[in-house]
């Protein structure tokens, strides 16, 4: 499964109204696939640890330290109470690099409503459906599982894999 596909595995579901929301990466098909299936009533959110770690790649010429400051000024950026908040935020933080990172902040500031989605949705914890680092972990080891398997008679039967897996996992991790 490509990195569109590990992103598809970060959902925000309630029973009673389906699929609400989305963490995925950056990919301009995933998107416009989500919106053809889906509408524009899906929440896609755009994964914030990625965003951050694009963020980090562009820092130029900062020792760690000047690096883990930009990083963590970043970061804040995504504690706002609100979107407004944090669109405020980012234009301190902004104001304070674009001088010296020029580069880091025009990544930051790009598609930046993308990794701000997650502040309309209600009833979500936003901790979640902010990145898919969890889901990652969780697709990697599915992978890592069904490898052992090679291949499934049938439909049904990979189905009935991923359950256990996923069953498994969870049970782990609670």
């Amino acid at each position: 499964m490509g990195t569109a596909g590990t992103a598809l595995m970060g959902t925000g579901v309630k029973l009673e109204t389906g699929l609400q929301a989305i963490v995925r990466d950056g990919s301009e098909g995933l998107e416009q696939a989500l919106d053809y299936v889906y509408g524009s009533s899906l929440v896609q959110q755009r994964c914030i640890f990625h965003k951050l770690r694009n963020v980090s790649n562009k820092c130029v010429g900062l020792d760690r330290a000047g690096k883990k400051s930009l990083i963590e000024q970043a970061a804040a950026v995504y504690q706002a109470p609100t979107a407004s908040e944090g669109r405020a935020r980012l234009l301190v933080f902004g104001e304070r690099w674009q001088a010296t990172q020029p580069q880091a902040v025009a990544t930051f500031e790009r598609e930046f409503e993308q990794t701000i989605r997650y502040y309309a949705l209600e009833g979500v914890v936003r901790e979640v459906v902010r990145t898919t680092s969890l889901l990652e972990r969780t697709n990697r080891e599915l992978r890592r599982k069904f490898r052992q398997v090679g291949c499934f008679g049938s439909p049904r039967g990979a189905e009935v894999a991923v359950y256990i897996q996923v069953t498994h996992l969870n049970a782990e991790s609670g």
